[in-house]
């Protein structure tokens, strides 16, 4: 009877022992790091989705600033992305997805095509690779913010109250991080832009030496004068992604990034870039 017991007992400890490491790995498979990195690996493996987002730039004050945007987006076949860009007015005027369908930009639109090449996505020009593989739209593409978003130093936690059937995760970079990461994608901005400058000179100035000095000047000192005013700001983002608990995957990206410097004259000049996409048409 005693070796009976001894095996009872035996079974027992042994069950609660599964028990624990069973809910050990539930609890470290729904922390919100493991979630939010495979809600990022869900997005990146898809075939086809849409996307849909607006920005806007609020001032000190918490005034919305005159600079409100829309941009709609439409992977197709994995590594092919097509992104439309307006004012918001322009886009309640027509529906693009219907333009970025035609292949056109629309009235008040800016269209740029991407390809997705060794896990980064490159603008494309009509038939070739952009000459510095970068885009005026990059930064708005939630794709490739979420894919750079998971290679930073940040914290996770999750939100309470989310909706019945999702999760919220709140991602927030590191301050260092987060002014480091924005600075390389103003500049890959601002290095966009000279191609475009060389491009409008030969349609509008042909070989006009005086002009194309005069517009490198231009584009030269705001590249040093944007980076100047970045080395010098403070810079805080947060990330707030919901994501579907069925699927995994995102069903909406919201972001806060504020920047904060202090004026020559003494005055403290901040303002915060807001947007808001939502995802949907996965295949």
């Amino acid at each position: 009877m005693r070796w009976k017991r001894e095996w009872v007992m035996l079974v027992c400890m042994l069950l609660v022992m599964c028990s624990l490491s069973g809910c050990t790995l539930t609890e470290q498979q729904n922390a919100p790091e493991q979630i939010f990195k495979r809600a990022v690996a869900g997005i990146a493996g898809k075939e086809m989705l849409t996307f849909k987002g607006q920005a806007g730039v609020i001032s000190k004050n918490g005034l919305l600033m005159n600079k409100q945007f829309a941009y709609h987006g439409k992977v197709s076949n994995h590594d092919e992305l097509t992104m439309l860009w307006g004012s918001a007015a322009a886009f309640n005027k027509q529906s693009s997805y219907a333009a970025l369908e035609r292949g056109v930009s629309g009235e008040g639109g800016t269209k740029e095509r991407f390809l997705r090449l060794d896990g980064k996505w490159i603008a494309m020009t009509p038939g070739r690779i952009a000459i510095n593989g970068a885009g005026m739209l990059n930064r708005f593409n939630p794709i490739q913010e979420l894919e750079e978003l998971n290679s930073l130093n940040k914290t996770i936690r999750m939100e309470a109250g989310a909706a019945r059937g999702t999760w919220v995760v709140r991602i927030e970079p590191e301050p260092a991080s987060a002014k480091r990461w924005l600075k390389e994608r103003l500049m890959k901005e601002m290095n966009a832009i000279n191609p475009q400058l060389l491009q409008a000179k030969m349609k509008y100035g042909g070989t006009n030496r005086e002009l194309q000095q005069k517009l490198n000047r231009i584009w030269a000192q705001g590249r040093e004068d944007m980076s100047s005013q970045l080395e010098h700001s403070d810079v805080q983002a947060v990330y707030h992604l919901t994501i579907d608990r069925q699927t995994g995957l995102p069903l909406k990206l919201s972001s806060e990034c504020r920047i904060a410097r202090q004026e020559a004259v003494g005055e403290k000049h901040e303002e915060a870039l807001i947007t808001r996409v939502a995802f949907e048409g996965y295949k």
